[in-house]
């Protein structure tokens, strides 16, 4: 009887630790409809970042008890932005959840507009 019960913990942790995996992964891409990115040709690569040029921020931020938001500034001429994409990872969300949010781990890659 204890057996049968180890069996279905173990699978309910397993179940778990899947799923909390799985949703934790992602990114969102935000594109201008109606702008024509800054080209780089030598950039060829296979996704949707072919002959643009990519701009990539990976650093990790630390945020004081008293500090509840961060702001960082980049700049991308008068034109402003033609895609910024913002990723998290598993790794990303556990880094937050073991520090209580204090410490985060922020990729952002971005697309300038032509001018």
């Amino acid at each position: 009887m204890k057996e049968r019960y180890t069996k279905y913990i173990k699978t309910f942790v397993v179940l778990l630790v899947l799923s909390t995996s799985l949703s934790s992964c992602y990114s969102v891409r935000i594109i201008s409809r109606d702008g024509i990115p800054e080209p780089d040709y030598s950039n060829d690569s296979q996704d949707f970042y072919k002959n643009k040029k990519v701009t990539v921020i990976d650093t990790v931020i630390k945020l004081g008890v008293t500090n509840d938001s961060f702001s960082l500034i980049e700049k991308c001429g008068s034109s402003g932005f033609y895609a910024v994409e913002y990723r998290t990872t598993l790794g990303h969300v556990l880094l937050s959840g073991i520090t209580f949010g204090r410490v985060r781990k922020v990729k952002v890659k971005y697309v300038c507009l032509k001018e």
